[in-house]
């Protein structure tokens, strides 16, 4: 499967993308702290972005099928450069004075929130996409998945050791190397991403440029060559080959586009019939279609409780540890890397050699989630808590490729673009409200994010345990 280019390049675009983003998870609490804004700022903008990452999901999604990866793909790179540079641009301004707390508030959420958020939400879908395409049976089905999974998995984790290195040295340079590892996922986006159906168009486009190129005919070569008028006007005789007409060769042409209509007129223009239609969008997936609703449900509340424990990790080691807000930004690093850890380790290890169908991933993931947010509510200690987290990501892994393909399978071919929108929201849906829910309620009580997670992911156990399409 990954001797596909495409694919590889997009594993690539993936990583690149996702350690920009997930630097900011590393810092968002001390950087909230250092800038004078309130959490909830930071939390407003994680949680805006993945508000337009779910609205948007199923709309790449489509248009990956209908307009070609590369052109979403280096659509979406170069809008996340420009929302990267001016997210950027705003957290220097507030640090060096020159903005007030309100504007750069107002600065970070638009550019870090919606701006950035709308140009990603592209990548996932694409990539799932393509891992449905060619992985036509369950078990490659579950294998692929985990691997583009897995790539978005060791994002984290470099995301958190170049964040931690980075935040050693200004706390707000993890802020400003984010455009840096975009534009880098875009450069292999020029040279990584194949133009869809280039050679095709370019073999009609040079065929129709021959068939409208004047010749001019040499005169002994036209004399020598040429069949006598009584052999053109004599009827062929039996097993003679007769030579297509222009107009059959010009009709045989057309049909060759993609459109399979139109007719191409010698010496002249390309008629608008002739010319190449543009793919049909594949059609919508519906969120409450029966075929995902047990699906969606079964592994919403790991999404939830990943984001909550992600989003609030540098809060619960910064107060239960008593550390400064440089010094916790290296620790929450450490959290977010065992949590990550696990669940690159499970998907790119794990999983392939388990061979589980993918009832029996989630079911699995989201019990075992739930046993370790408890223990991670009451842990005291950095090992405690790291160990925790640590399981969380092994829950993580196991529940996401098993969510990913077993809605991929639930669904017919053509759907894929749409359903690989859905499934890809569905995770985004779940950080729309987790950061700023749980940074609000752990300004109220630390221990309320825990309660809330719990409840939300027991809802999830209950589904992926008793679901019809989910037993095995």
């Amino acid at each position: 499967m990954l001797a596909n280019p495409t694919l590889r390049a997009l594993l690539a675009i993936c990583l690149f993308t996702y350690v920009a983003q997930n630097m900011l998870n590393v810092s968002i609490a001390p950087l909230a702290r250092a800038l004078g804004l309130r959490e909830w700022i930071v939390g407003l903008a994680v949680s805006s972005a993945a508000l337009f990452v779910t609205l948007l999901s199923q709309f790449w999604g489509r248009r990956s099928i209908a307009w070609g990866r590369r052109r979403v793909l280096l659509t979406s790179l170069t809008l996340a450069v420009i929302a990267g540079s001016l997210f950027s641009g705003a957290v220097a301004l507030r640090a060096a004075g020159a903005l007030g707390a309100t504007a750069a508030a107002l600065g970070i959420v638009v550019a870090r929130g919606p701006f950035f958020g709308s140009a990603v939400s592209a990548i996932p879908p694409t990539g799932q996409a393509l891992v449905a395409e060619i992985t036509p049976a369950e078990e490659d089905r579950v294998r692929g998945m985990a691997a583009f999974s897995g790539s978005i998995q060791l994002s984290i984790v470099i995301g958190s050791v170049v964040s931690s290195a980075l935040g050693a040295w200004s706390i707000y340079a993890p802020v400003h190397a984010t455009p840096v590892f975009v534009v880098i996922a875009l450069v292999i986006g020029l040279v990584g991403i194949p133009r869809d159906g280039t050679e095709p168009h370019r073999r009609r486009r040079r065929m129709r440029r021959a068939l409208r190129r004047p010749v001019t005919a040499d005169p002994v070569t036209t004399a020598r060559d040429a069949p006598s008028a009584a052999a053109l006007a004599a009827p062929a005789g039996p097993g003679a080959t007769v030579l297509p007409e222009p107009a059959t060769l010009e009709s045989a042409l057309s049909e060759a586009g993609p459109s399979g209509a139109g007719t191409v007129t010698a010496g002249g223009p390309v008629s608008p019939a002739a010319r190449p239609a543009a793919r049909a969008l594949p059609p919508r997936v519906s969120w409450t279609d029966p075929r995902l609703l047990p699906w969606i449900g079964a592994a919403f509340g790991m999404f939830f409780t990943s984001g909550v424990v992600q989003i609030i990790a540098g809060f619960i080691v910064q107060d239960r540890l008593g550390l400064s807000p440089q010094r916790a930004v290296s620790v929450t690093a450490v959290m977010l890397l065992a949590n990550a850890a696990g669940a690159m380790l499970t998907q790119l290890v794990a999983v392939p050699r388990l061979g589980w169908r993918p009832q029996r991933l989630v079911r699995t993931g989201v019990t075992l989630a739930l046993v370790a947010l408890v223990v991670l509510a009451l842990a005291p200690s950095l090992p405690l808590m790291a160990g925790a987290t640590f399981c969380v990501g092994l829950a993580a892994g196991l529940t996401s490729p098993g969510f990913t393909a077993g809605g991929s399978l639930a669904v017919s071919g053509p759907e894929q673009g749409g359903v690989a929108g859905i499934l890809n929201a569905t995770g985004s849906l779940t950080w729309i409200f987790a950061p700023v829910t749980a940074t609000t309620l752990y300004g109220w009580h630390p221990i309320a994010p825990f309660v809330l997670a719990g409840a939300v992911l027991a809802v999830s156990v209950t589904t992926a345990w008793t679901a019809g399409s989910l037993r095995p």
